[in-house]
């Protein structure tokens, strides 16, 4: 497979469903590369959809991540409430400052397995506030932030919790 923004896809030697690309430089993160996870077998019906989610999602620069900072500065913060901000082992006094402390790992592009069945982009990254479990934000057919939590591989909240679609939300 090819995806035109992430050249060949290579076979993951472990996991059949998933195709591999080389790093590639995202702007949501100033040019970082990172390599992209297809999650995707051959009997999906609309394969195009993964390469219209791939293009959206890079289409986003640092300034798109201004959504999602609130909500990942939220994420710090419930740590932060959970087990104690000086267990947490960092301080973050300003909410745009959580980026200095978030380092993407993979980018997994998965089409949703219930629900809306729309392909998600989830980015997973590593962050000092939460070493085990890291971070996830995901962003509905690559350019809609729906979600942002540490990394349990549900791509939406309702999913995550056993919800309706009514009682979705991103955090």
């Amino acid at each position: 497979m090819r995806i035109e923004q992430l050249g060949d896809l290579s076979p993951d030697p472990d996991i059949r469903e998933w195709l591999v690309s080389q790093p590639v430089a995202v702007p949501y993160f100033a040019g970082t590369k990172i390599k992209f996870i297809i999650d995707s077998d051959e009997s999906d019906d609309r394969p195009d959809e993964f390469a219209a989610a791939v293009r959206r999602f890079l289409a986003l620069s640092t300034s798109d991540r201004d959504v999602a900072t609130p909500h990942v500065f939220s994420n710090y913060r419930a740590i932060c409430d959970a087990i104690g901000e000086e267990d947490v082992g960092v301080k973050i006094g300003e909410p745009a400052d959580v980026w200095n402390r978030v380092r993407p790992t993979e980018i997994h592009v998965a089409r949703r397995s219930r629900g809306d069945r729309k392909v998600y982009v989830k980015i997973c990254a590593e962050c000092t506030w939460e070493p085990e479990h890291g971070l996830q934000i995901v962003y509905r057919e690559g350019s809609v932030l729906s979600r942002v939590s540490d990394q349990d591989r549900h791509l939406t909240h309702a999913d995550a919790h056993g919800l309706p679609e009514s009682q979705d939300r991103i955090a």
